[in-house]
Parts: structure tokens; sequence; C-alpha cells
């Protein structure tokens, strides 16, 4: 691992070219220092992006959480107290007879019950218990009670499609999707975040080098001045100058507005109040390590969520698929009860001499004649799994050859960082010659003006350089989960 750290060089270091306090000299107040890695914990904690993330992770959550509870036994109790009737009804004597009689009743119930999800058949069981009472009001004045002391019930709507099943092998996977889509998200914001600094960053600099243009076109003004009235410097030159001077003004009145926007968005994203002040320091110690196409492609397959977003895909495919299937055939429903019962007069004579019940219900669906639904159903899933692999395996290559293109982008970075850094050395030493050789009157002003350009062209594209370098890092951050820095998986407290 080899680790270089990029010192500015004197006059034009870049620790000048965004020093804050010339940027809003109007402005007492204290600007916020602000580092890229300081930028980037702020925004994985207060920006609107994490608040999203975390809430979606959130929603998964409990999903997952639904799904295991519904596992587990549900306690429940039911009743009905009173449900009172005082009306003429329509009555059916034993002969055929209809006759009117008023009904003055109550009828009052109570039910405690036990249930199960069954995940190996995909039914559900049952045990309960419930006692009822009838009052008959009026001159025969009555009360019946009924109890059912225990009850067992199974129910099962389809014996050919068990979706349970399906249930507990895909929501564990949609789960740990929703958990890895967080750590992406978070290392999104890191990207985000970068962007956002070196877009502030490099107008900082923009706008120092203008001042810095502009100034020195006044001194060399100034200096021009006084030679062209000793006849040393031509009045062409001296015009030159001064349209120099007029278009620095100009571009620092640019670069002013520039700073304007690119400070609000940066404000914006942090969650800063709009008055902030900020001074971003430049993240220039950088360390460069290579990293191996294979182990990239292994990280990225273990941690990523896209291989469990195939697993997942297909599944939900294949149960869609089954589902038809399933439908398509003859299908049977079960509901199978098992118990004992009790009717009288009092509530103390309920459990004496109880009596059993059984009831057992097997119903069945054929299709006959349904013109190829059925068929196209199934053809139509069956076809839609097929896509859904394709789709899969294409998606997979895709995302192997953007990791290995970032890898690759990675390890050719570090000769790119070298030649940018000399090259703004090299542009600014030569623009300082070129400065006093003009002055000496050795060259034109127009050799000099190149030199400028060359200068601040070095200057913008090591800014440029090292917004890539960082980019590149949290790319290959979140396309693997892997810090190959820390040789460690990226993880987040939830």
């Amino acid at each position: 691992m080899k680790k270089i750290y990029l010192y500015p060089i004197v006059f034009y270091s870049i620790a000048c070219l965004v020093n804050a306090s010339g940027v809003y000299a109007q402005n007492s107040a204290a600007p916020l220092n602000l580092s890229l890695k300081d930028a980037i914990g702020r925004a994985q904690e207060n920006s609107f992006d994490y608040q999203a993330a975390y809430n979606q992770y959130q929603r998964s959550f409990w999903d997952f959480q639904n799904y295991k509870a519904a596992f587990y036994p549900k306690l429940h109790l039911d009743g009905t107290f009173p449900n009172y009737t005082r009306a003429i009804g329509r009555v059916t004597l034993p002969t055929g007879e209809d006759i009117f009689v008023e009904q003055n009743q109550a009828y009052s119930s109570l039910d405690l019950g036990i249930s199960q999800n069954v995940k190996a058949t995909g039914g559900v069981l049952t045990l309960s218990s419930s006692v009822n009472r009838i009052d008959v009001f009026g001159n025969n004045r009555d009360i019946t009670y009924s109890a059912v002391p225990l009850s067992i019930t199974y129910r099962q709507n389809s014996l050919g499609f068990n979706s349970f099943k399906w249930q507990k092998q895909i929501a564990p996977l949609l789960y740990e999707t929703a958990q890895k889509e967080l750590t992406e998200d978070m290392e999104n914001i890191s990207l985000a975040t970068v962007g956002y600094y070196f877009e502030m960053l490099a107008v900082q600099a923009a706008l120092n080098l203008s001042r810095q243009n502009l100034a020195s076109a006044d001194t060399l003004y100034k200096i021009s001045s006084d030679r062209f009235r000793l006849g040393t410097v031509s009045k062409s030159d001296l015009l030159q100058l001064r349209l120099s001077i007029l278009n620095a003004q100009n571009q620092v009145t640019q670069d002013s507005v520039s700073m304007v926007l690119a400070r609000q968005k940066m404000l914006q994203y942090l969650d800063l109040p709009p008055d902030t002040e900020l001074a971003l320091e430049v993240p220039d110690e950088i360390v460069f390590f290579a990293v191996d196409q294979e182990q990239a492609l292994k990280e990225a397959t273990e941690n990523s969520k896209t291989e469990v977003q195939f697993q997942t895909k297909e599944l939900e495919a294949k149960r869609a698929m089954m589902q038809a299937k399933a439908e398509s055939r003859i299908s049977f429903s079960l509901r199978a009860n098992l118990g004992v019962s009790k009717t009288a007069p009092t509530f103390p004579l309920l459990y004496n001499n109880l009596d059993n019940q059984q009831n057992i219900m097997l119903t069945f669906s054929l299709p006959l004649l349904d013109w190829g639904d059925a068929r196209t159903r199934v053809q139509r899933a069956a076809s839609n799994l097929e896509l859904i692999k394709s789709e899969n395996k294409r998606d997979r290559t895709t995302f192997e050859q953007e990791v290995l293109l970032q890898v690759s982008r990675w390890n050719l970075q570090q000769k790119l960082m070298a030649a940018a850094l000399e090259t703004r050395e090299i542009a600014l030493e030569r623009y300082e010659l070129d400065k006093q050789r003009y002055l000496s009157g050795n060259i034109t002003l127009n050799d000099l003006n190149i030199a400028q350009q060359q200068k601040d062209q070095a200057i913008n594209e090591y800014v440029q350089a090292l917004e890539t370098y960082w980019d590149l890092y949290y790319r290959l951050r979140k396309l693997t989960l892997y810090d190959f820095k820390q040789r460690q998986e990226v993880e987040y407290s939830k």
C-alpha cells in the first residue's frame, strides 16, 4: 500500500485556493471548517436521503417481523353480550306450515381459542372452547346453555399449493436485501456528498484563482503603465492588460454567483442552516492500494444486494408458476373438527356427560371447460420464469462488468493523480518564471497569458483528479460493500 501526501506549493497552494475567509469577507461569522469525512458523516445522519433510506429499511424490518409473527400461536377471546331481539318473525312448523310468532330473547356467547399456522402443510390448526346462552323472556321465561369445552379444527384451503413454504424461502431474502440496500444507500449518500463537496470546492478554487488573477493583472497594469510612460511598453500591450483586468473582474463576479449556488446545494444536502458559512478542506491526503479484480468480484457477489435480488426474483417467479399449475388441476380443500359438546338448562350441568362431536369436510374443484385459460396461465408463468432467469444472467454480467471497470479505473488512478500533481506544480512554477520574464521584457504579453491559462487549467484538473479519486473510492465500496483500505466489510448500525 503506497501512501501519497499531496502538499501544495508556496504561492498557489490549494489551501489558499479554498480559503473561505476570502469568499465571504463581508460576513463576520466564523466559517464552519468542513472536511470531506465530516461532510459525509453529517449527510449520513441528517440528509433527506438518509431519512428516506432508513424509513425504507424500517418498513422492510417490520414486514419481516410481521412474517415471523404469523407463525407464532395466536390467542384470541371473542364474545357477544348481549344480542337482544324483540320482534315478530316467521317460523316454519314441522308440518310445513309457516306462522308468525313473537320473539323476545337474548343470545350471548364467549369463545376462547388459539390458532397456529402450520408451515409444513400450509393449513391452520385451531384449539378452542366456547359457551353460549339463550335467554327467552316473557310469560314462558327460559334459559338454555350450550358449550363446546374443547374443539380441535384443522383448515386448509388448498392441498396442492403451500403458500407458507414459499414465504419461508422468500421473506428472509427480502429482509436480507433491505439490510444490504440500507448499506448501499449509505454509500450512495457518500457518493452524492463527494459530488456536492467537490462542486463547491472547485468553484471555491476558481473564485480564488480569479481573485489572484485580478490582483496579478492589476499589478502588471500598474507596472506597465510606468513603463509605457518610459516608452518600454507598447500601448497595445497596455490596453491588453486593461482588458485582462476587466475580464478578471467579470470572472470574479461569475465565480461569486456560482459559489453562492454551490454553497446553497451543499447546505441543503447536509441540512445545515442557510446562513452557515463553510470553509472546505482539501482532501489531498490520499492512499493508493491495489485492488484485485477477482477479490472485488467475490466481495460484490457475497455482500451486495444484487445477488440476493436475483434469487428473490427467481423464487417469486417459481412460486407464481407452481400456483398456476396447482390452480389448473383438480384442487382440494379440507376442514376437520373434533371435540365434545353439551347443552343444559343450567351452567353446572354443561360439563357432565359430554357428547362427542366430529366434522370433516373435503371439497374439490375440477376445471372441466375453460377454453385454455388455465393452460395459458401456466405457460405465461413458465415463460416469465425463463425471462427472469435470462434477465438475471444479463444483469449479473452487467454488474460484474461494472465492478471490473471501476477496479480498472481505480488501479489506473494513481498514475493519473501523480501526473495531475506534477502538471500543477510545473504550471505554477512556469507562470511565476514567465511573469518575471515579461517584467524583464523577454517575452510578450500573449506568452504570459498562455502561461496563466495553463496554470489555471492545471489547478482545476488537479481538483478534478482528487474528485475522481474519492468518487472511485466510494463507488467501489458501494459496489462491493467492502472497504479495501481497511480490509473489512462495510457495515452500518441499524
